[in-house]
């Protein structure tokens, strides 16, 4: 079957959008070749003049797929009403980084390089001998070439992730290149959002039945997307059209306690109920009024939203597009690498509840089902996988605490890397979350969720 290349594009069914002049060098380099780039920041930049050079950190699959095609790849946006089609063109480039990291050294000094931007999930800043470390070696080859200033711009879901980034890699940094940094490299934080679920064989279906063509870089998407940037650029920036601040922070907290907080407690809700998306577990009876609850209770007393913004009501719109039929987000794809994500998804609205003496038993459940989620079992019996940096530890914990809900819930919140002393010392959420535990193993999530 004909793969989507430049040569074809001409002969695309007339709904499909595709891009026009399409740019010869790439200003940009991202670090991170996962479906949420494609669908997200590449969308963004194919409205501008600006190319990307996407760098792959290990698997090949995407870029190869890329390369092939010309760098083009399709997005389809799905809503309640259908699907619409767009094929982007903005990549001009890729790089593998573990089989050739000196190009892509090369490519983080390039004078043409302006802007870097990021998509590595939570993980990978915590690893020297990878992505920092690959962004401190390109920086001290652009400071001994003179070269021109420099913007990291992290897009992952952290909190102050610019600020994340700058200390991942500062330390690696010799003394010259520091200095040289401290005046022509800037790290803006921003907060990203569009729902992009993991393409599945039905993704590339889709695009071969809309294009005509086969698309093996292709992605799905829901209709709503967001950018917001702190406006500290060292150089010159891509004319994308985000929302440019001074106040991320505020954007990143709603986002991060709202959307991605709820989603998290969704997908491991939904896991242990053997419900496949996040979609069919809000279906559960119960389900979206503990996620409202949740929501008004417990996420909305933690936080001072943006100017303009309601936590409440910004909560709607995330269940809103939650509800979205047209998005198969799979629980357990959402499920992944909780040791990362839960601290700021669900440990900090619980810290800086306990601090403004908010009762915490309703934010004691996601725990509950985190911790339950992490035993493997989903209350048919069925294995759940543990993909998680510290599964050992998760689970070596939970062994040694048997069966007692208090004691696993003791467990989990004992893990030092994962809980903040604070939260871990906590007797009212200890007390409520091994409440909800126990219901949780005699019932299991529907019948507890039912009966709320």
């Amino acid at each position: 079957m004909e793969r989507l290349t430049s040569s074809v594009l001409k002969r695309l069914p007339g709904d499909v959008q595709v891009p026009g002049d399409r740019p010869q060098t790439a200003g940009v380099l991202h670090l991170g070749a996962g479906a949420f780039h494609r669908a997200h920041q590449a969308v963004y930049t194919d409205d501008t003049d600006w190319g990307i050079t996407v760098a792959a950190p290990n698997s090949r699959g995407v870029i190869d797929a890329l390369a092939e095609q010309d760098g083009l790849f399709s997005v389809a946006t799905l809503g309640p009403e259908g699907a619409s089609m767009r094929v982007v063109g903005a990549i001009a480039d890729t790089v593998h980084i573990a089989s050739e990291r000196e190009r892509a050294v090369d490519l983080v000094a390039a004078e043409t390089t302006h802007v870097v931007t990021l998509t590595v999930t939570e993980k990978a800043y915590r690893d020297p001998a990878g992505v920092p470390g690959l962004l401190a070696a390109g920086l001290a080859m652009r400071a001994a070439r003179g070269g021109p200033p420099l913007t990291i711009l992290c897009c992952d879901n952290l909190p102050d992730n610019g600020k994340t980034t700058r200390a991942a890699v500062e330390p690696l940094l010799d003394d010259a290149t520091r200095d040289w940094a401290e005046g022509n490299v800037a790290f803006p934080s921003s907060m990203v959002d569009r729902i992009v679920p993991a393409s599945t064989q039905a993704t590339y279906e889709r695009a071969l039945a809309d294009l005509g063509v086969t698309d093996l870089a292709a992605v799905e998407a829901e209709p709503f997307t967001q950018w917001v940037i702190e406006d500290d650029f060292a150089g010159p920036r891509p004319p994308w059209d985000a929302t440019y601040t001074h106040d991320v922070a505020g954007w990143e907290r709603l986002k991060l306690r709202t959307l991605n907080g709820v989603h998290s407690t969704l997908a491991y809700l939904g896991a242990l109920a053997d419900v496949e998306t996040i979609s069919e577990t809000l279906a559960l009876p119960g389900a979206e009024s503990f996620a409202r609850w949740l929501i008004a209770e417990q996420i909305a007393p933690s936080l001072t939203p943006p100017d303009g913004q309601d936590t409440v009501a910004y909560g709607e719109g995330v269940l809103e597009r939650f509800h979205n039929p047209g998005i198969r987000h799979r629980c357990l794809q959402i499920a992944m690498d909780g040791s990362q994500k839960l601290p700021q998804r669900l440990f900090a609205t619980i810290a800086d509840l306990a601090e403004a003496h908010v009762d915490l038993d309703l934010i004691a459940l996601p725990v509950a089902a985190w911790t339950r989620f992490c035993a493997g079992r989903s209350d048919d019996g069925a294995e759940l996988p543990l993909d998680d940096p510290l599964k050992d530890v998760i689970r070596q914990s939970l062994a040694a605490a048997g069966g007692n809900p208090a004691a696993r819930i003791d467990a989990i919140l004992g893990l030092h890397q994962i809980v903040p002393p604070t939260v871990a010392e906590n007797h009212q959420l200890r007390r409520a979350a091994a409440k909800w535990l126990r219901e949780l193993d005699r019932h299991g999530v529907a019948t507890t969720l039912e009966h709320l």
